[in-house]
This record gives C-alpha cells, sequence and structure tokens, in this order.
C-alpha cells in the first residue's frame, strides 16, 4: 500500500477538490479533512524564486486538462515500448556504423527525456501542458529522422507512427489529436511520395490511412473513458453531499419544508 501523504503543493487535485492524484500508486485518492484543516490553520506561503527556478522542477506546475493528467501515464508507457522496440530493431539488422550511431543518439535522448517525466509521475507531479506537447513532437521528430535514415518508405520503422499516435489520441483533447496526426500524416506522406515509385503508391495510402484511423478509435475511446469518469465523479459528489446531509440532520428526513 502506498504511504504517500497528501501535500496540496505537489500533488494533482480533481475539480471538485475532494480527490488528489498519488503518483506511486498511480490512483485518485480522496482528500484528507485533515490536511483540509491544516490548510486553513497555516496560510500558504508562496515559493520564493530560488526554489521556482531550481533544477528541472521547473517545468512542473499545474495541469489545465484533467484527461490530459490522466493521459500522461499512458504516453510514458507507449513511449517507452515505442524506446524498447526500437533499441531492439536497431541493433538486428544495422545498415551500417553511421546509420546505427544516428538511431542509438535519437533513441537514447528520447529515453532521457522520458525517463523524466516518468519520474514526475512517480512522485505525483505531472508535467505542464507544454512540456508534455512538446515531448510528443519529439517523439514524432525520432520515428521520423529513423524513417529518413533507413530510406524513407522502404523503412519498416514507419509502425512506430501507430504507438505516437495511439498515445496522443489516447491523451490529447481531439483538436490538438486532429493536428498531430495531420502533421504525422503529411510529414510521411511526403516522405513516402519521394521515396517510393509509382506502383507503392496504393500502399502509402493505405499506410496514411491507417495512422488517421487509429487516431479517430483512440480518441473516440479516450471520449468515452472521460464521460465515464465524469460520471462517476458526480455520482459519487452526490452521495457525499447526501451522506454530509444526513449527518447534519441527525440522520432523519429534512421535514422542515414539507
Amino acid at each position: 500500500m502506498s504511504t504517500t501523504k497528501w501535500n496540496p503543493g505537489s500533488h494533482l487535485v480533481s475539480p471538485d477538490g475532494k480527490w488528489y492524484w498519488d503518483g506511486v500508486s498511480q490512483e485518485w485518492k480522496p482528500v484528507v479533512k485533515e490536511a483540509k484543516a491544516e490548510a486553513f490553520l497555516t496560510p500558504p506561503t508562496a515559493p520564493t524564486p530560488t526554489e521556482k527556478s531550481r533544477g528541472l522542477d521547473s517545468f512542473v506546475g499545474t495541469i489545465r486538462s484533467e484527461d490530459l493528467a490522466s493521459g500522461q501515464t499512458v504516453l510514458v508507457w507507449a513511449r517507452w515500448i515505442l524506446i524498447g522496440t526500437g533499441l531492439l530493431l536497431s541493433f538486428w539488422t544495422p545498415k551500417d556504423l553511421l546509420t546505427l550511431q544516428v538511431q542509438l543518439a535519437a533513441i537514447i535522448a528520447l529515453a532521457f527525456g522520458n525517463f523524466y517525466l516518468h519520474v514526475q509521475l512517480l512522485r505525483g507531479r505531472p508535467a505542464l501542458d507544454n512540456v508534455v506537447y512538446g515531448a510528443s513532437i519529439a517523439d514524432i521528430a525520432v520515428v521520423t529522422a529513423l524513417v529518413l535514415v533507413q530510406g524513407g518508405y522502404p523503412s519498416p520503422v514507419f509502425i512506430f507512427y501507430f504507438a505516437a499516435i495511439v498515445g496522443i489520441s489516447v491523451a490529447f483533447p481531439t483538436v490538438v489529436t486532429a493536428g498531430y496526426t495531420a502533421l504525422v500524416v503529411g510529414v510521411y506522406g511526403v516522405i513516402s511520395l519521394a521515396t517510393a515509385t509509382t506502383d507503392d503508391y496504393p500502399a502509402v495510402f493505405i499506410r496514411l490511412l491507417t495512422i488517421a484511423a487509429v487516431a479517430v478509435c483512440g480518441n473516440l475511446f479516450a471520449r468515452h473513458e472521460a464521460e465515464r469518469r465524469a460520471e462517476a465523479i458526480r455520482r459519487h459528489t452526490e452521495m457525499l453531499d447526501e451522506i454530509e446531509q444526513k449527518s447534519s440532520t441527525g440522520g432523519q428526513p429534512d421535514v422542515e419544508h414539507s
């Protein structure tokens, strides 16, 4: 069982203020009343400029989107799968030493960035929205670099676009997902058309269509899960309000206005 203590300054809080995200156990936990009492007794102090700009913690802040906060875990694990598979394929059939060096440099750089994001999640302090968006652009850039190094259309590394798009479609809002998908389809489409023969154009079209379909399916699933979570939070809030109302009236029905 996780022993993480509630700290309002370093945890992600739900919109209703009754739940906080425990990065160690990877689950939402209720805010205890003792912590609320301490918050009223001790006024919060603003962090000093030294503390705010210290190290990589300056990239950590308040998440503007609950869906993006919960989707960061999906992005991190999808990126680890991409990194592991990329390393395996790089050593499996290396074309030459220069190609292997470029592939390893790109994958290791991606691994360092993902390690930082993973540590922040374990600490219960998800990264800023802009950092997550930038990391996803880095995913696309790394896959594109690997595709270019291996000759464009003949490269089998294009399948990594699917892993990146799945994570993006599940974690990001619909408009942002559409933008990233259009970027991938456009970039890979230009590369493929420039390096493929005329006979390969139908296969290029199928690949691009599949990338778009993966984005649509992932985003539809994410929106359904977001609605389900919102409904669960609403029901839980109503139940808590009802319990509080009954406790305030001694467990008896309110007959004052009947």
